[in-house]
């Protein structure tokens, strides 16, 4: 069950971050003479622009933390049944 959770964690991650890297690169471009529909519909796409970035920035840290976690689990199966605890003979 670890395997796929730490696939899901390391998908998210890329997902996450992939995407966020891409919209920052490609932010709508306003020119300089817009009329108010424009400006409106520029200010629009930017809000949205933004409100995508910040879902898949928690996304991507989400991935993060899933697979920090799939990580410890799969560290703590290997681990055994713990320290062997040796007994000091009785002395007479």
């Amino acid at each position: 069950m670890d395997k796929r959770v730490f696939a899901l964690g390391i998908t998210m991650l890329v997902v996450g971050f992939g995407v966020y890297g891409y919209l920052s690169e490609n932010e709508p471009a306003g020119k300089a003479d817009m009329t108010d529909e424009e400006k409106a519909a520029f200010n629009q796409d930017l809000m949205t622009n933004e409100g995508l970035r910040n879902i898949l920035g928690l996304v991507g840290g989400l991935g993060f933390l899933i697979t920090l976690i799939s990580i410890g689990i799969r560290g703590r199966k290997k681990g055994g049944a713990g320290k062997t605890v040796t007994q000091k003979p009785a002395e007479i």
